[in-house]
């Protein structure tokens, strides 16, 4: 039976509350709202100093269908309607322990019925919880907003990928705000189908909705509209700036030019990014070690995990000095800012200027001002901002010829198709080596028949012609036999005649078939037979392979060729489709 209460709490007493008694002894203390202005009566508790004031409204205590007790608010102060809405939650508890309501469906119908800012919420806390940096989580819920309120959904049965596609395609074709003229690119429009999925996929999991909506919602194929394409720094570019930066110092980076100078030769050299470096302490280098090793915490990692990056030798022994004026537990890179690509871009911009001013010649001036050297954006729209560094870093590593994996261990991906396919560039020398691999068509060359035969090691003969042996419908592999009766060694001589079975039996035949024989020689079918029964009736024992090779057949060829030879004699007038098969074949050597 369900229980129905109000919450009593105690209050001190009200200044200027006046202490009664009623005719039963019950003490009260009586006073004027100050908020409603009406007059309130509340009894006294045992010790008399302070007041009791029930709740409102009535709360409801019963027991589910899993035996626990359950307390609810009625939101009512009618007691009448507070003993209707015990019933229901009662008669309810009864039907689920009877399995007529599925309490998974009840579940789903509840949340259903929440605002879509609660889940959205919710999921907020849950991406923090997970160790996503901040930037991550304000990001993701910006999308997730700016979808769900163009979609203009309340609650998650408004989420349907059919409204979700059409306000990403209207991101595409007008724009985010009206600040912007062109509409989005597809790596933008992926990144809010990513997060509007990656929520949808979270109620799904967490059972607050029954199916993921978004799940068969496609993304964009970003190669066919690249707005931001990065570009790796020559080695002649990565020279000159390193030296110009280093005694420039400018106001606007928070870091002089000499600690900038050490943050682009560190990007440059192991890959890491621009968060992983404002994490690095002295401690996380081991500049003793072989090879010298910079470590990056799993809590800074993109990939949250803890990563060991090895350096070259020279670069460590440049960081060594550096990192001796700083102390154990200090950021040296603390303060780069946060708009890295704007420090690089600035830098680059005056590196370029200087470049341009030190020429020569007027001439030369001309020259340089047309070139991409140094240039922020070359005349491809490739730009070079400060993630452009690890673009150089990990396509000199595959230009040095690294292997796939290696290449991806240092690069630090999951799959080796990021680091092949976007981040190593290759550049126009590096083809023009392989392309030398290839056979010069320029001139075709002139090769003799004696260079072709001492290439197969029959120098001093001279090859055979196969072309009027072979029947009309046949010739097509006229050169492929002559490449192979170069290659067995036949000698003219051997062609225009037949050997001899005395030949035969020294060993002295050919080792390849002369195809014009078979249609010389006769066949003799019921020698054939007869032997074939002789054997059968009288059979004899196996004879080793050896014997094969010396004895001579009837037909005066190898004994493989003899076997095709008389079953395709003895398949004479047969039907079937071993004699059709038997027939060609005799049909192609002439002798049908």
């Amino acid at each position: 039976m369900a229980s129905i209460y109000r919450r009593t709490r105690s209050y001190p007493i009200p200044s200027g509350a006046e202490i009664v008694t009623d005719r039963k002894g019950q003490r009260f203390a009586k006073w004027v709202d100050n908020k409603t202005g009406r007059t309130r009566k509340a009894p006294l508790n045992a010790a008399g100093d302070a007041v009791m004031v029930e709740s409102g409204s009535y709360l409801i205590a019963y027991f589910d269908a899993g035996g626990k007790r359950q307390e609810v608010n009625s939101k009512t102060t009618d007691l009448a309607t507070a003993e209707r809405i015990a019933g229901q939650l009662e008669n309810k508890a009864a039907l689920r322990q009877a399995g007529i309501i599925d309490p998974t469906q009840e579940r789903f119908s509840n949340e259903a019925r929440r605002p879509l800012v609660d889940h959205i919420e919710d999921y907020r806390r849950f991406l923090a919880s997970k160790g996503n940096t901040p930037k991550h989580v304000e990001s993701t819920l910006r999308y997730i907003e700016i979808v769900c309120q163009r979609t203009n959904a309340k609650q998650v049965s408004d989420l349907n990928g059919a409204a979700v596609l059409q306000v990403v395609g209207e991101l595409r074709n007008r724009g985010i705000s009206k600040r912007t003229q062109d509409g989005a690119g597809p790596r933008t429009a992926n990144a809010y189908l990513t997060a509007i999925k990656g929520f949808s996929r979270w109620l799904w999991r967490e059972r607050r909705t029954p199916v993921d909506a978004l799940a068969t919602l496609p993304r964009f194929n970003e190669e066919t509209d690249r707005r931001h394409v990065r570009r790796e720094l020559t080695p002649d570019e990565a020279v000159y700036l390193l030296g110009f930066v280093e005694g420039y110092t400018t106001k606007f980076h928070n870091m002089p030019g000499p600690v900038r100078a050490i943050a682009y030769r560190l990007a440059l050299g192991s890959g890491l990014r621009a968060g992983e470096l404002r994490s690095l302490t002295p401690a996380h280098f081991d500049l003793d070690a072989d090879p010298a090793t910079v470590t990056v915490d799993a809590a800074y990692s993109k990939r949250r995990r803890l990563d060991v990056q090895p350096i070259r030798q020279d670069l460590a022994e440049l960081l060594r000095p550096w990192l001796a004026g700083y102390g154990r537990d200090d950021h040296p890179l603390a303060n780069m800012p946060d708009n890295t690509a704007r420090m690089l871009q600035q830098d680059l911009a005056a590196a370029r200027r200087k470049w341009i001013d030190d020429a020569p010649t007027d001439a030369e001036r001309q020259q340089r001002e047309r070139s991409d050297f140094l240039a922020y954006q070359d005349a491809d729209g490739r730009v070079v901002d400060f993630h452009a560094t690890r673009h150089t870093y990990i396509s000199g590593i595959v230009a040095g010829g690294a292997s796939v994996k290696t290449c991806q261990e240092l690069a630090r991906h999951s799959t080796p198709t990021l680091t092949i396919g976007r981040y190593s560039h290759a550049r126009l020398h590096d083809l023009t080596a392989a392309l030398d691999a290839l056979p010069d068509l320029a001139t075709p060359p002139e090769t003799t028949t004696a260079e072709t035969l001492t290439a197969t090691g029959t120098d001093n003969l001279t090859p055979v012609s196969t072309v009027s042996i072979l029947p009309a419908n046949r010739q097509q592999y006229g050169s492929e036999t002559m490449q192979e009766t170069a290659n067995c060694g036949e000698r003219p001589d051997d062609c225009s005649g037949t050997e001899t079975a005395p030949q035969q039996a020294q060993g002295e035949r050919p080792n390849v078939l002369k195809l014009q024989d078979l249609a010389t020689k006769k066949p003799h079918p019921a020698g054939c037979g007869g032997e074939r029964r002789a054997r059968e009736s009288n059979p004899q024992p196996a004879k080793p392979a050896s014997d094969f090779e010396s004895d001579p057949s009837p037909f005066g060829y190898p004994p493989a060729v003899t076997v095709l030879i008389r079953l395709s004699l003895r398949s004479n007038g047969k039907t079937g489709l071993a004699g059709r098969k038997f027939k060609g074949f005799s049909r192609f050597f002439g002798v049908a």
